[in-house]
């Protein structure tokens, strides 16, 4: 167990990177998960193609306990308890042998690596290796042999019913030194003993969470192009302004103007800029809509139209008007649901990329408040 939460900790210092994505970091309480599962057993050594397939069945439980490090790697730290039918091929007869078998394994969820991760999935292939040490409960065959190293392979087969509850399948494979075997089937140790020998596993079982956060969230990251060209937009502006500001502030050659009354009009500059393929309000965007949604407050009678594009040079058109749809009804969500902005104050457009606003390609990726 100390093996297991040292290698938590060390996980939890970093990102979770897998699949080429990266996720948030878990508390070091979450992922963790307990099992327990029961079936069967049977040892594949010297004399076994002789045995009885029913007959050289023993039974197996296991009780694990692991953690989740990242939607691919994992690991556990199982004890199984079980009974043997070692056959003695010389007398044609079967010994019952008893064990307790520690062994630490390491996961790797072979579905996320390979098509990506989803908390919802229902099934996952999960092959593990691990190590281990099989100590022999039976005083009639004592000594080293009844004590040996094992090393582990298997294939869970995981059914996940809830967030915290699951089913699975077990099959797994043992290899040890064929003195473990023989000594407890009353065979005579020979030279050959230092062979290995194969015990097998087949169990069913149930695995629920240990409290925590079960699950992993995938991490928005940042567009940096959207990010560059805002930069270069700011940029110009400032050294508009600078040019602005070397202007004279008044011109005595000029003709006096008589002002002129001008109609009164509102303008909201306010965008909401999204990253490519998404509708999703980025956090460093909600300051245009909270914005917006004060101008409405302090102006109760005025009303907003959002209209939203996609860029394009990606996707099809049919797809980025859908998209620009969904964008536009993201940003109205926001203004009622998180500031209360009635909905009849709100009209909703969306273009697809009919139109493009913007001279960056990268800008079109946008929802804009026009306000009247």
């Amino acid at each position: 167990m100390t093996i297991l939460v040292a290698f938590s900790i060390s996980a939890q210092e970093t990102e979770n990177v897998s699949h080429g994505d990266i996720y948030l970091k878990n508390k070091g309480t979450d992922n963790w998960f307990m099992s327990l599962a029961g079936g069967t057993n049977t040892f594949w050594g010297k004399g076994s193609k002789d045995q009885d397939f029913v007959d050289a069945l023993g039974w197996e439980g296991q009780l694990a306990v692991g953690k989740w490090l990242s939607p691919i790697f994992g690991g556990r730290i199982a004890v199984n308890v079980a009974q043997h039918e070692h056959y003695n091929n010389t007398s044609d007869s079967y010994f019952k042998g008893s064990s307790v078998h520690p062994h630490v394994d390491v996961m790797w969820n072979a579905t996320n690596a390979l098509v990506g991760y989803r908390a919802d999935r229902v099934y996952n292939f999960i092959p593990y290796l691990g190590a281990g040490w099989m100590f022999g409960l039976d005083e009639d065959f004592g000594g080293s042999a009844n004590n040996n190293l094992t090393w582990n392979a298997g294939l869970i087969n995981n059914f996940q019913l809830s967030n915290n509850f699951s089913i699975f399948v077990e099959l797994a494979a043992t290899a040890l030194k064929g003195d473990y075997g023989r000594s407890l089937s009353g065979m005579t140790l020979g030279k050959d003993d230092d062979n290995y020998e194969l015990y097998t596993q087949a169990l069913v079982g149930i695995k629920f969470g240990l409290g925590g956060k079960q699950d992993f969230t995938n991490a928005e990251l940042l567009d940096y192009n959207l990010i560059n060209d805002l930069n270069s937009q700011i940029n110009r502006l400032r050294a508009e302004n600078e040019n602005l500001s070397k202007r004279p502030e008044f011109c005595p050659e000029c003709p006096e103007v008589e002002p002129q009354p001008v109609a009164e009009s509102v303008y909201v500059p306010n965008v909401v800029f999204f990253r490519i393929n998404s509708a999703n309000i980025d956090r460093q965007q909600q300051i245009s809509v909270y914005n917006t949604a004060e101008y409405m407050k302090s102006n109760p009678n005025a009303t907003v139209e959002i209209v939203a594009y996609a860029d394009k040079q990606t996707g099809t058109p049919d797809y980025n008007m859908k998209l620009s749809e969904r964008r536009a009804k993201a940003v109205a969500d926001a203004l009622t649901s998180q500031y209360n902005i009635d909905s009849s104050r709100i009209n909703i457009d969306w273009k697809g990329d009919t139109e493009q606003p913007y001279a960056e390609n990268d800008w079109n990726r946008v929802a804009i408040f026009i306000a009247d």
